[in-house]
């Protein structure tokens, strides 16, 4: 072969392949610029992540202090209404003992109605029927009789029974009047004995 068609096919081959060098370059780079933003935009995704994870975190812990405050607050209102019952539970006791004592009267004492006899205080009644109610029945009933007696239970608590005969609930009526449920009860089965008297 001729020396100057050597040079020639070379000549041509280096034109060649430094023309495909720059086309190599611009892939590789090309493929460095995406796998840049990959990592840019997982980074960023990562980042978007923890935040989310912190806000959360904060969130439960909020959620836990409200419902601690909540559940301090009922564990409050239950002491509370447990306090309530007690003192609710005394006065019926003390109700009741009054009006057991008031039916021990002597059979000489004027009739009373058990809502009078509830109102009256132990201290007032007569000493030998407090003290020894079956003893002074024996003794035929000397005692004087209540001076004065007191207007009936409707009469007392008017609104109340305007309410009930109205055919509203105990507890509706409780709202309304400001009275407890044990109150209003006992006050509809004392009206319910004073009628039967």
């Amino acid at each position: 072969m001729e020396p100057w068609l050597i040079v020639v096919i070379l000549g041509a081959a280096a034109l060649v392949y430094a023309m495909m060098l720059p086309k190599r370059k611009e892939e590789q780079s090309q493929q460095g610029s995406v796998v840049k933003q990959v990592e840019a935009t997982l980074e960023q995704y990562m980042a978007e992540i923890e935040n989310e994870n912190v806000e959360l975190v904060e969130l439960v812990a909020q959620m836990k202090q409200e419902m601690a405050a909540k559940q301090l607050s009922q564990q409050e209102q239950l002491t509370e209404m447990r306090h309530r019952l007690v003192s609710l539970e005394q006065q019926v006791a003390q109700q009741d003992a009054r009006l057991s004592q008031v039916e021990r009267l002597p059979a000489g004492l004027a009739p009373v109605s058990r809502e009078a006899a509830a109102a009256v205080e132990p201290e007032a009644l007569p000493g030998s029927a407090v003290a020894d109610g079956a003893d002074s029945e024996g003794q035929g009933g000397t005692e004087p009789a209540l001076s004065e007696q007191q207007p009936s239970i409707r009469d007392r608590y008017p609104e109340l029974f305007e309410l009930y005969s109205a055919g509203k609930s105990i507890d509706a009526i409780g709202k309304m009047t400001g009275m407890h449920r044990g109150e209003i009860q006992l006050i509809l089965q004392l009206a319910k004995q004073e009628e039967t008297v």
